[in-house]
């Protein structure tokens, strides 16, 4: 099931009161992609090597799949109806658009909705060829692949939240700051964890504390045998 926002969407058209909170949901949900991608490999060199040294190659994997999963949750939302079903995407809102006051709605939806299809082009093209399938010329080397810029994410996510924010000025009178809505303490708390385990390496290394204790201690864990 997509991402949902639990707020009170009653002053949304019915057409698309349902829909709101979903949308809503997942442009939040790649929001908090954007910042643990951000914290992890973007923010200081330093940090990004700190992680590395604590867990090793597995940080390289959350790389790839942050990155992966970015592309897709962008290809998802850009994704038009089809002759066999409807999508849950950003076009799903364009619904509401005979009920706006601002005589000017339209043209701006319109004009957002452009400017994003041309900003997310390339990572249709991934989700298609690269991340749902894998598109065998793509696959053995004899047809390139555009390259996916990390400013391309970011400005099609903030594309995005203010698409979102015309439907939520329009007709709830406010806008979203989708930076609150994100959860940053997702990387804050392994952050913490981290640390916390280096200072142990440094104990251990000083012979504070007897070398091993972490495993006899974690051995008396009733779930440890299923390690």
């Amino acid at each position: 099931m997509p991402a949902k926002v639990n707020a009170d969407y009653s002053q949304f058209p019915i057409s698309i009161r349902d829909v709101m909170p979903y949308v809503e949901g997942e442009v939040s949900e790649l929001r908090n992609y954007w910042q643990i991608y951000h914290f992890l490999f973007m923010d200081k060199e330093q940090k990004t090597k700190f992680f590395g040294e604590r867990f090793g190659p597995l940080l390289g994997v959350l790389q790839n799949l942050l990155g992966a999963q970015m592309i897709l949750n962008i290809a998802r939302l850009t994704d038009k109806d089809s002759k066999k079903q409807r999508n849950l995407s950003l076009w799903a809102l364009t619904e509401a658009i005979q009920f706006a006051k601002d005589k000017d709605f339209e043209q701006k939806v319109n004009s957002a909705l452009d400017a994003i299809s041309t900003t997310v082009a390339k990572m249709r093209t991934h989700r298609h060829k690269q991340i749902a399938h894998f598109d065998l010329e793509v696959s053995l080397g004899l047809s390139p692949m555009p390259d996916v810029l990390l400013s391309e994410i970011k400005m099609a996510l903030e594309q995005m939240e203010n698409f979102l924010n015309l439907f939520e000025c329009e007709f709830a009178k406010t806008t979203v700051g989708f930076d609150v809505l994100s959860s940053g303490m997702i990387v804050e708390s392994a952050f913490v964890t981290a640390c916390k385990a280096k200072v142990y390496d440094e104990l251990e290394s000083e012979n504070k504390i007897s070398f091993g204790e972490w495993e006899r201690r974690v051995e008396k864990w009733p779930w440890w045998s299923w390690h």
